[in-house]
């Protein structure tokens, strides 16, 4: 372009050189003013401005494929601009970013991890995006909040409810419950008719992590009470310990009724996921990932899923989060265009374009909402709330200390440690985490 311009101006004078050797008076009056030589410039170069296209880089860890029908929406729906997908694998992923990053490079658009998002909202690296953010549901949007600022937008999220066997609930006359208390009740129930109400794979420190915290979730962190203890336990201004006590304790009724049990730490995933396929259980903790398998092993089981409850009736939560967050690189040349692209992902046709490769996820935009497969019909309304968290994502590069809450369950529920001592341990591992 800069040659373009270049030649304009150099023809210019040069047409100016000859009208002036000839030395015709007419001719010196059609020679073009200096004025209107730098307006014709300018004007050249707004032209090819104008016609050019940009390119913002585009990175994430997952193959294109998984966003393939956003691209194309995209494509046709910010057509000025042209996306550069590059793939990098996860293993890899945080350590080329940050490298990138820090040198003042980097893609334009980086999908992050709720851990990632913080540090590098912490260290100037990423631009807000209040106003984006203002549209989709603060459970989304929270995770990705750094000191009063959005840093990344939310996108399709994974989840995980109660699968239940329709047939035998509606076989003995059992309601699906409303409260945990119902929940626990319906438990009850089933063991009453000799059927074993949840099957679980506690060999795993998974579902009592998942389990507990959904509880957790929907009794606490969801209120106006609970609501800031993700930020504010990873900035060290609370403790799980003394804060979490009276709901874990409620939870705990999983384990005095003996819906969790001992036996269950030498299940695996798969061993439970059979005991419910073939109808061994009426109950099983999973999400879309698992649908697949479970109708493989039988094709004839009707299944629904259900959410998890507080002790209030409410819509009711899923554990879960976004798959990623959409993020703008604070030092991209192309800032305006790369928040282009995610005012266009910030719609509803951009939302069912991201879902569309991410089906069994939900949407955190306000007004986006899909139509599940018949298995998903009792967690419609949660979806439809945008009820779905993952309180593990806001404890920042603390992250990865959720699975030590997983294990200091199992051992909790092994007897080997109160809850106080449980939380205690937990708090330990995130402090150490943050200190790095």
């Amino acid at each position: 372009m800069r040659k373009k311009i270049f030649s304009v101006i150099l023809a210019a004078s040069m047409v100016a050189g000859l009208m002036s050797g000839c030395g015709s008076t007419e001719k010196e009056a059609a020679t073009p003013s200096s004025t209107e030589t730098t307006e014709a410039a300018e004007a050249t170069q707004a032209e090819s401005t104008t016609n050019e296209k940009v390119t913002v880089r585009l990175s994430y860890w997952n193959s294109e494929d998984t966003v393939q029908s956003l691209l194309d929406y995209l494509a046709k729906e910010v057509p000025d601009v042209t996306i550069e997908y590059q793939f990098i694998d996860n293993s890899n992923y945080d350590t080329i970013i940050d490298t990138q990053l820090a040198a003042g490079e980097g893609p334009d658009i980086i999908c992050e991890s709720a851990g990632s998002a913080l540090k590098h909202a912490r260290l100037g690296y990423l631009e807000p995006v209040n106003d984006l953010a203002a549209s989709y549901s603060s459970a989304g949007t929270s995770i990705y909040s750094y000191e009063g600022n959005t840093y990344a937008l939310p996108g399709i999220s994974w989840f995980e409810g109660i699968y239940y066997n329709k047939a035998i609930f509606a076989e003995n006359n059992i309601e699906l419950p409303k409260t945990f208390d119902e929940y626990i009740a319906v438990c009850k129930q089933f063991q009453e008719l000799g059927i074993t109400p949840l099957a679980a794979g506690l060999k795993s420190w998974e579902p009592m992590l998942k389990n507990s915290m959904a509880f957790v979730t929907a009794e606490y962190l969801s209120t106006d009470a609970g609501k800031s203890f993700g930020e504010d336990y990873r900035n060290g201004k609370v403790t799980m310990a003394g804060t979490w006590d009276p709901y874990i304790e409620k939870w705990s009724d999983m384990i005095g009724e003996g819906i969790y049990t001992t036996d269950m730490i030498g299940i695996d995933h798969d061993q439970a996921l059979e005991q419910f396929a073939t109808g061994d259980a009426a109950m099983f903790c999973s999400g879309p990932w698992d649908y697949d398998a479970i109708m493989a092993k039988n094709p004839e089981l009707q299944i629904d899923m259900m959410p998890f409850y507080g002790t209030e009736t409410s819509e009711g939560w899923l554990i879960g989060g976004p798959g990623c967050g959409f993020a703008v690189n604070q030092s991209s040349a192309n800032k305006e265009a790369a928040l282009k692209i995610l005012a266009a992902i910030s719609t509803v046709e951009g939302q069912e374009a991201l879902w569309e490769n991410n089906q069994g996820g939900s949407s955190y935009l306000d007004g986006a909402y899909f139509e599940l497969p018949e298995a998903y019909t009792s967690v419609a309304t949660a979806l439809a709330a945008g009820n779905v968290y993952c309180p593990w994502n806001e404890w920042g590069i603390a992250a990865s200390a959720h699975e030590n809450y997983g294990t200091e369950m199992q051992n909790y529920l092994l007897g080997t440690s109160d809850i106080n001592e449980t939380l205690s341990n937990v708090d330990a591992a995130v402090q150490e985490l943050l200190a790095k």
